[in-house]
Formats: structure tokens, C-alpha cells, sequence
């Protein structure tokens, strides 16, 4: 009985630490971001023969808009972290139309003459009318202009609903240069809609470095990332 008891708790102990070895390789497996997530997705809809691939701006002029805010309706672009909204500037600034509300986003076709500051590819049907947004979008840029406002002071300068370039400008906004940025946009559906953004950068006039990251399911919500130092 001593003897059957001594292996029963010998098989047990060794089950056990098989169990913790196990649970201690789960952890360390590599979390995926979401950025990598979106990518793999990207290329899973790529292999479908349902969608071609065009590459902006050269076979697309890109999205028609100036920089990422906007309130359209119920649809709210705000990337705001503690205190500070991100304003990825998509097209060059000098040639932003100083009148333009940035609040509406979309400027067509002036939009369109305007260099954009990043490129990329997107996913399409191939008989998709001209201006059709793609399935699914990618983006970088590697000296792409990113502005950090202070959110009270944008708040204020947009309750009239709206806000041009000269307004942004007088909020003294911190103005930083991302070496990196990435997105991956699927923005057709609210049932369907993606926004991932990940980028760093340095802001040359304060000496600073930054980084953030934004996860959107919903036109309406951001989930921000930001970190300043």
C-alpha cells in the first residue's frame, strides 16, 4: 500500500510540474499587436482573388484629407491621451488650404493636389468605381508632420465646429516629425471598421521624443496611446 501510495503522488507531482512547465511556455509566447494583427489580416485578404491590390499615390491618389480629425455627426476622430489630441498631418502642411474646416476631413479634389506625406497600398474590387474607399488600406511614412494639441485649447477653438489651419496654429501646438508610422484602415462599415496607428517620432522644438498608438473599432471612439518624453 506504502509502495502504491509513493508512485500514485510520485505521478502526480510530475504531472504537476509538467502542467506548470506548460502554462510558463504559454507566457512567454509573444503577445501579437495589433498592428501585427492587421497586417496578417491584410495579407490573408490579399490571397483573395475578390480584390486587387493598388498602391498610393501612384495608382490611387490617396485619401482626400489633409490631416486625421474630424466630426461627422455621430463620427468622432479625436486621438486624445491624457490631456493631448494627435493629429497626424496625411498631406503636406504648407499646401493646407487655410480656409478649409479640418472638421469635415474629406476636400475634394483639392484634397487630391495637395503632396501626400505617406504611402502605401489598399485592397479593392476590381471593377470598384472610381473614389470607392478600399476593403482595407496600409500607410507609412518616415518624415510624416504630427501636431499635439493641448485638448481644452482644441475644444474651445472647436465649438463653432470649426477649425482651420490658421486656428490649429494659434494653439501653439508641440509640432513632431514621426520616423515611423504605420496604419492599417478598413473604413467602409461601421460593422466592419478598423483604425490602427502605431508611430514615433521626435518634436525638434522642445527637444522631445514620442510614441503612440491607437486602436479604433468604432468611428466614434479612439483608444489612445501616447507617451511624451
Amino acid at each position: 500500500m506504502e509502495k502504491a501510495t509513493y508512485l500514485n503522488l510520485s505521478k502526480a507531482a510530475i504531472a504537476w510540474v509538467i502542467l506548470v512547465m506548460a502554462c510558463a511556455n504559454e507566457d512567454q509566447q509573444p503577445l501579437v499587436s495589433e498592428l501585427e494583427k492587421a497586417r496578417l489580416e491584410y495579407e490573408q485578404m490579399k490571397a483573395n482573388p475578390a480584390f486587387i491590390e493598388l498602391s498610393f499615390p501612384e495608382d490611387d491618389p490617396g485619401p482626400p484629407f489633409y490631416a486625421r480629425i474630424a466630426v461627422l455627426g455621430p463620427d468622432v476622430l479625436l486621438m486624445e491621451s491624457n490631456g493631448t489630441v494627435v493629429i497626424p498631418m496625411m498631406r503636406q502642411v504648407d499646401c493646407i488650404d487655410p480656409d478649409f474646416n479640418l472638421l469635415d476631413l474629406y476636400h475634394v479634389p483639392n484634397g487630391f493636389f495637395c503632396p501626400l506625406t505617406l504611402s502605401g497600398r489598399g485592397l479593392i474590387e476590381p471593377n470598384a468605381p472610381m473614389g470607392t474607399f478600399p476593403v482595407i488600406a496600409y500607410g507609412e511614412g518616415s518624415n510624416m508632420p504630427v501636431w499635439f494639441v493641448d485638448s481644452g485649447l482644441l475644444a474651445n477653438a472647436m465649438e463653432d465646429g470649426v477649425l482651420t489651419l490658421p486656428e490649429l496654429e494659434v494653439l501653439n501646438p508641440r509640432k513632431g516629425v514621426a520616423s515611423r508610422y504605420e496604419e492599417y484602415n478598413k473604413p467602409r462599415s461601421e460593422e466592419d471598421y478598423l483604425l490602427v496607428i502605431e508611430s514615433e517620432g521626435t518634436i525638434p522644438g522642445t527637444n522631445q521624443r514620442f510614441e503612440y498608438k491607437v486602436i479604433s473599432r468604432t468611428k466614434a471612439r479612439q483608444d489612445v496611446e501616447l507617451r511624451i518624453w
